[in-house]
């Protein structure tokens, strides 16, 4: 509002107010009085400029905004530990269960054993807060010493950590918060509440799929994959314990809610590459698959909010051409066919094999 007001400015505003048979040149009493007063006024105007900025959600950030947001009872979402898929042998070099709480240490990071999913496979909790805690797989030995124990392994990533809710995103919230109702179990209600639940990254809602009270719920993980069959489980108790539609769980009684993973739709592409010579053709072809790998993330990330994905063979062309080495990308098939590929639904797009053919 101020942020265009010059100090200068200020100045020659004062001095018109002064009538002229006043001295009011550089040196003067009047003018050594005004110039202070006017550098002092510049500066409370910065400070309004600052508090308005800080009062309106568009444009607070920090403390600020979480305090306007919170007026729709919307709060930022803390850091959360990855949640690993963990496996342990002992020394007889068969499965081997571990006691709850017990801590490990592997790639720098340390870990401490939760629920047990099945012989000799627990969920490992990282201590470490944020997504720092998705990027180790591999091996890891106990902190303590433990009777028994030979070897362990993180297999796999459950549910990934998360960093601190940045800004940007509790905007948003803040912003969608006014354009839907979610009330008693309507469609925006289910998406409210499965986004609040960890683990998922995203969620699409089937009201009376199988039939009347029903509604099914299709969900990715927070790494925008396929979810973990331990997280399923773990969802469906928390939404809807049998028997269902008790009202024992987070939907309203009466509804009878299935929680289900999305499936999967792997495609294969293939192209021909013109290369710069003297570049490797096989770390050249690597950095192309990873940015399709980017490309095919960021559908994933769109998945809840499009009714079908469409794979476009001209967006491979343009990440292709992102590279440096290559001059030229032709011939380029989708699952051996020209063109785009369109995703079911209920699918999300998975990279196969890359070629260079």
């Amino acid at each position: 509002m101020y942020e265009n007001l010059t100090y200068e400015e200020l100045l020659k505003e004062k001095l018109k107010l002064i009538d002229n048979s006043f001295d009011k040149r550089q040196g003067s009493i009047i003018f050594d009085t005004l110039a202070p007063n006017s550098a002092e006024s510049i500066q409370i105007y910065k400070n309004l400029d600052l508090l308005i900025d800080r009062t309106f959600a568009d444009t607070a950030t920090g403390e600020d905004l979480e305090r306007r947001v919170w007026e729709r009872h919307i709060t930022r979402v803390d850091a959360t530990s990855a949640i690993l898929k963990a496996v342990f042998k002992g020394k007889n070099g068969e499965a081997f269960d571990v006691e709850e709480g017990e801590r490990f240490s592997g790639g720098g990071y340390d870990y401490y054993a939760g629920d047990k999913i099945e012989d000799g496979c627990f969920k490992l909790i990282c201590e470490t807060k944020g997504n720092s805690g998705n990027r180790y797989i591999g091996s890891i030995v106990p902190v303590d010493y433990i009777e028994g124990f030979l070897s362990g392994e993180i297999i796999d990533i459950i549910v990934y950590g998360e960093d601190k809710e940045s800004d940007e995103s509790l905007r948003k919230r803040y912003f969608d918060s006014f354009q839907t109702k979610a009330f008693g179990g309507n469609i925006e209600d289910y998406k409210r509440i499965f986004n609040e639940i960890k683990g998922v990254g995203k969620c699409k809602i089937y009201p009376a799929y199988y039939g009347g009270g029903t509604v099914r719920v299709v969900i990715i993980n927070n790494g925008f994959e396929v979810p973990e069959e331990s997280l399923i489980k773990d969802i469906q108790q928390y939404i809807d314990p049998k028997p269902k539609g008790s009202g024992m769980g987070a939907v309203p009684i009466g509804h009878d809610v299935s929680v289900e993973p999305a499936g999967t739709h792997i495609i294969n592409i293939s192209f021909r590459l013109t290369i710069v010579d003297g570049y490797e053709e096989d770390f050249v072809l690597e950095e192309v698959r990873n940015k399709i790998e980017d490309y095919f993330l960021e559908l994933r990330t769109n998945w809840g909010e499009e009714n079908d994905i469409t794979v476009r063979s001209s967006r491979v062309e343009m990440r292709a051409l992102e590279v440096k080495g290559v001059i030229d990308i032709e011939n380029i098939k989708l699952n051996n066919n020209p063109g785009n590929v369109v995703v079911a639904s209920d699918n999300i797009p998975i990279l196969g094999t890359v070629d260079n053919v």
